[in-house]
């Protein structure tokens, strides 16, 4: 429920502090004093569209404050969604700059206008002429007929259902279009992967084939170098290591008195040991080398495989070949998987939507069962409602397609008259009609859908006598449930409630100020027998107000 509504600087207001109640309110007040400004106000706090126009010091700043009790509607979750403190006393502030700039606090935390639509929602219906015209719309009577019905928990299942079912349908969608491309591309990756696969490529194999191809174009010098080496080293007669080991031995001779040379006899040792085995290495690779033509062949060959390869791919080198290889079978794999996707997508949406259809089939007995319960209550409070032969048909036709709320098209068809052919709401109800039927909607609904505040803006508009004591008899009754605020120009409403507050303006030499303040019992009398007889108050208007004000 409201507790409190501060308004700065809004239009005519320049500060206002309204305190409300639990039960029944009212708002009254002249024409053009500023009752439609404070509910402005209120919907600014809530969401609405804010510009500059709304400040009425363009050198200050409008702020609209709202404290919320929300101790009793289970709340808890959404404030932890949105990161957000709980409070029992939860307050919404909206401020508005005189450039036209907003921002929005809950609980000092600044949050989105989504936000705080969303979080006014849980809180507050505002009931206005404007919102009989979604009696015409088919969405809205199905909230309705399901409210009445109890379908919250099957349309909360559906739902979730539902949701889920789209989100599949959108991955199947591009799961679709990716295989549909993925084909377009897939014959010629599978042309480019065979000719790589064939090539039977390995990282390394240029650079190994290029050095082989080095050896046996200069096999020839190689195995001369070679033998050459070996011959000077060992084969000749004046032979390096016959030298080196005749110099060991001279050195073996004076060790004993030159201990230097045992030194140099060493050296000269660890010398021919070294080129010993390069001279025996040496001989080994000249014997490996090989002068065949044939293999000669086949290197160049092959080389020449990888080079085109290398060419073809637009390649720095051959061994990215093998990358490009890797690529193009995970491509080819990707492209594969696609088609499971779609397969696999396919069949979650078919089963999602088997549970669907279980879930609408439920809803939809559900509503047909209550049709006539409903048209019962209707008619019966439009007839005390001064309507005296309402016509009022719910019509449930179920679609072979998905909907947000189920598979079913309702449409409330309505007609004020016995000779009157019944029709959709919005064509065929006066303005008056459709404020009553809107009433009477949600005087059967108040107690099926808890919703903490509902404020009725001139729902009485046209009405006089009994109907209007009907109506305000509905409010007070309706605030048994909830907190009912309506503004009124009714007497017989205004004193139904059990808080009266009065909006006026206030002139002074510089401006005009919209006010609103609680009226006491004297005043409320007072303010009465003005709604009954004018600015011209007798003593008569007095007492018959009075004796309204106290139900007589």
């Amino acid at each position: 429920m409201i507790e409190n509504i501060n308004i700065s600087n809004y239009a005519l207001i320049e500060r206002s502090e309204l305190q409300l109640g639990k039960g029944f309110s009212v708002i009254t007040g002249e024409t053009g004093a500023g009752k439609s400004i404070l509910l402005g106000a209120l919907n600014l706090a809530l969401g609405a569209r804010a510009d500059s126009s709304v400040v009425r010091d363009n050198g200050g700043k409008c702020i609209v404050e709202v404290t919320f009790d929300v101790s009793e509607y289970g709340l808890e979750e959404w404030f932890k969604v949105n990161e957000l403190d709980y409070d029992e006393h939860t307050v919404v502030r909206r401020q508005v700059s005189s450039e036209g700039k907003s921002r929005s606090f809950i609980n000092d935390t600044p949050v989105t206008i989504k936000q705080l639509k969303e979080f006014g929602s849980y809180l507050i219906d505002i009931h206005s002429q404007h919102e009989s015209l979604l009696l015409g719309k088919s969405d809205f009577q199905a909230e309705l007929l399901d409210a009445f019905c109890g379908n919250g928990e099957l349309l909360e299942r559906y739902s979730e259902l539902y949701k889920e079912r789209n989100s599949l349908v959108k991955e199947l969608d591009a799961a679709k279009e990716e295989w549909f491309k993925a084909q377009s591309e897939s014959d010629f990756l599978n042309y480019r992967f065979n000719m790589l696969s064939a090539a039977n490529l390995r990282v390394g194999e240029a650079l190994e084939l290029e050095e082989e191809l080095a050896i046996l174009q200069n096999s020839e010098q190689i195995k001369g170098a070679l033998g050459e080496l070996v011959y000077s080293l060992r084969d000749d007669d004046s032979n390096m290591l016959s030298q080196l080991n005749s110099l060991r031995g001279s050195m073996d001779k004076i060790g004993s008195v030159f201990p230097i040379a045992d030194e140099y006899g060493k050296r000269l040792r660890s010398v021919y040991l070294e080129l010993s085995d390069m001279a025996d290495e040496a001989e080994r690779k000249g014997q490996d080398v090989d002068c065949d033509g044939g293999r000669l062949q086949a290197v160049e060959e092959r080389l020449g495989v990888l080079y085109d390869l290398q060419l073809k791919f637009k390649v720095d080198t051959p061994d990215e070949l093998v990358n490009e290889r890797n690529a193009i079978e995970e491509r080819l794999s990707q492209i594969e998987l696609s088609g499971d996707l779609v397969q696999k997508l396919t069949k979650q949406i078919e089963q999602c939507e088997a549970s669907l259809i279980k879930i609408a089939d439920e809803l939809h007995a559900s509503r047909v069962a209550g049709v006539d319960s409903l048209i019962g209550l209707m008619v019966e409070l439009l007839q005390s409602l001064g309507i005296a032969h309402p016509q009022l048909k719910v019509v449930v036709e179920r679609e072979e397609r998905f909907m947000a709320n189920g598979c079913d098209k309702i449409a409330i068809l309505f007609a004020a008259n016995k000779n009157q052919v019944s029709g959709e709401i919005a064509n065929i109800a006066s303005g008056g009609e459709m404020s009553r039927v809107m009433l009477a909607f949600k005087y059967v609904l108040a107690k099926c859908k808890k919703l903490p505040v509902v404020i009725f803006d001139e729902i009485d508009t046209g009405l006089s006598g009994q109907v209007a004591h009907k109506m305000a008899a509905m409010l007070r009754e309706m605030s048994n449930f909830m907190q009912v605020i309506a503004i009124s120009h009714l007497p017989q409403i205004a004193s139904a409630g059990e808080w009266h507050y009065k909006v006026y303006k206030e002139d002074s030499e510089q401006e005009t100020l919209s006010k609103i303040k609680l009226l006491t019992k004297a005043e409320r009398i007072e303010e009465l027998a003005v709604m009954m007889s004018g600015n011209c108050i007798t003593a008569e208007a007095l007492s018959a107000a009075e004796k309204l004000l106290n139900g007589e």
